[in-house]
């Protein structure tokens, strides 16, 4: 008859895991998950609470700096002239107008070689940053006074942008034995400008 190898040391030994085991699983179920675990997550949001109220603390300290410095952005604003200076579009197109007139008066030595044919409103996409005023304009322009315009308008202040040039060449009738006389190039362009008020894409960047 063989031996049993089991060996009544074996049994406590078993008997000692097993009740580590159920120690364990009372712990985990009865103390950790009811007690412990609450325990640690009011510590972790507690700590999460100072550094929070730590950085209130340093922001509110900064205020008084921050405010300059808003204060500082103001006045540089107000004082740029880069915007131009209207309260509306309306306003701005007659700005616009009077800009391109003044420089027609300043660079055109013949009225006939060099004049304004037409201005006209152009209201065009606005999803820009600032909102853009352009106006429609269209000369009977010699090359030399048009290129000295064009540069007077895009090189002052405030900015101005010049663009959508379209550039004719007038075709005329010359009798037989008479004298050629170069007509004026007809002129067509876009010229804008920006006032200091919110356009389509800073609404649309605001409201995301």
């Amino acid at each position: 008859m063989k031996t049993s190898r089991f060996q009544p040391k074996d049994g406590r030994f078993l008997a000692i895991v097993l009740l580590l085991i159920v120690l364990m699983l009372v712990y985990l179920i009865g103390v950790h998950w009811w007690f412990v675990a609450p325990h640690l997550q009011f510590r972790a949001d507690m700590r999460d609470l100072r550094e929070q109220q730590l950085r209130f603390r340093q922001t509110t300290a900064e205020k008084p700096e921050i405010e300059k410095r808003l204060a500082e952005v103001k006045d540089y604003e107000q004082g740029n002239q880069a915007f131009l200076s209207e309260a509306d579009a309306n306003a701005a197109s007659a700005a616009l107008i009077q800009r391109l007139n003044q420089s027609l008066k300043d660079h055109a030595k013949d009225e006939k070689r060099c004049q304004s044919v037409g201005t006209q409103n152009f209201s065009g996409p606005d999803d820009e940053v600032y909102k853009r005023v352009t106006v429609q304009a269209r000369l009977k322009c010699d090359l030399e006074p048009l290129a000295a315009i064009l540069y007077d308008l895009e090189n002052g202040k405030p900015y101005l942008f010049v663009d959508q040039v379209m550039i004719y060449k007038q075709q005329t009738y010359t009798p037989p034995g008479a004298k050629t006389v170069a007509s004026p190039l007809d002129v067509r362009f876009n010229l804008s400008g920006y006032l200091r008020q919110a356009g389509a894409k800073a609404a649309k960047g605001g409201g995301k």
